[in-house]
């Protein structure tokens, strides 16, 4: 997880959640980020509980959040709403698979994966609540078994284009569309 610590990124659900998944898995986590206190405490006294396995870094470092999405299978994202997101788009440039609620702009820019179409962009969950999220991170782990299926998934994500190129040639369309609607003027001269 890079992220504020704070409320809105979904710290509580966090909270409630990874310490069980942690408890039933051979998961390693890595938590980078500064915010409310009482997070930060929190998060601290869960890493010293998986010791070897979870390590929690109370700071911003933009250099040392690029590192970790290079170097990790997946990226948390358990928001409790998210106007656009930028981390899970960093995330999937890198490889790493964002885990998000489906909220936001997070709807907007992480597909869920379906291993069958194969389709999707990482793994989604709807409801803000801790077996919901728990569900997703299960379903993600178990994934992550497949290595030749994982690693397709991360080429889709890496694929992924977030450029302005897109929504502009989007917002084109719009203006042709409604251009090809207007009607000519009739006559330049004044009506009488």
């Amino acid at each position: 997880m890079v992220s504020r610590l704070v409320e809105q990124k979904g710290l509580d659900l966090f909270i409630q959640t990874m310490d069980n998944f942690l408890a039933f898995t051979d998961s390693q986590l890595v938590v980078l980020g500064t915010g409310d206190r009482y997070y930060e405490t929190q998060l601290w006294q869960m890493a010293s509980r998986f010791p070897g396995r979870m390590t929690t870094q109370l700071l911003f470092n933009e250099p040392l959040s690029r590192r970790i999405y290079a170097g990790c299978d997946a990226l948390v994202m358990p928001s409790r709403f998210e106007p656009c997101g930028i981390s899970q788009m960093l995330a999937m440039r890198y490889g790493c698979i964002p885990i998000v609620r489906r909220t936001g702009g997070l709807v907007d820019t992480v597909s869920h994966c379906d291993p069958v179409n194969e389709t999707g962009t990482g793994y989604c969950f709807d409801r803000y609540e801790p077996m919901d999220f728990l569900t997703a991170l299960i379903r993600a782990s178990e994934a992550f078994r497949y290595k030749s299926n994982w690693h397709r998934l991360q080429q889709r994500g890496m694929r992924e284009n977030f450029s302005w190129e897109n929504s502009a040639k989007e917002y084109l369309k719009v203006y042709e569309e409604v251009a090809a609607t207007l009607t000519p003027q009739m006559s330049e001269e004044p009506a009488v």
